[in-house]
């Protein structure tokens, strides 16, 4: 039996990311601020966007927040929900900004990414959880946390492709 390598390819990044996705949930947990997480799974995510394969990227964005939600048994929890909008809404804006070839580099789709990812969990927050509008207060902080995460997730997609020689990603 021939087993389809880009269906192969796909099973290992999912496993890939939702085991980074779990492990840094649960480490974060641990901290004095559990809801702050820099989204390392992100970094499969975003080498599957720049390569170019926008279907794969949303495929495993979906089944790490599936996956995550549970393993951790969190699936019916707001925390997945959170996570789902704001990796969906996140990858949406991180295309549109590849797509319309504006002149971002690696590091602005990611840090655009970031920021929109949390902003989203905080427009879904204020919907479905806080009706009021001072979580907004949080943007701020929510952008800043986005550049630095967005900056970490594109250092290491950048690292791991100099160390792994991965295809794709130094052709851009």
């Amino acid at each position: 039996m021939i087993i389809n390598s880009r269906l192969l390819n796909l099973a290992l990044y999912t496993a890939l990311a939702a085991s980074i996705h779990v492990i840094e949930g649960l480490v974060m947990r641990m901290l004095p601020v559990p809801f702050l997480r820099i989204g390392l799974s992100n970094v499969v995510v975003l080498y599957l966007l720049w390569k170019n394969d926008f279907i794969g990227a949303m495929i495993v964005s979906l089944a790490k927040v599936f996956l995550g939600g549970l393993i951790t048994l969190t699936l019916l929890s707001p925390s997945t929900l959170l996570s789902g909008a704001g990796s969906i809404s996140a990858l949406l804006i991180m295309q549109l900004a590849h797509k319309l070839r504006l002149g971002f580099s690696i590091f602005g789709i990611s840090i655009i990414g970031a920021i929109c990812h949390n902003l989203a969990q905080l427009f879904v927050v204020r919907i479905t959880i806080i009706q009021s509008s001072r979580v907004f207060m949080l943007t701020p902080i929510l952008i800043l946390i986005g550049l630095i995460s967005g900056s970490i997730v594109a250092y290491l997609v950048l690292y791991a492709n100099a160390k792994l020689t991965l295809p794709g990603i130094m052709d851009k």
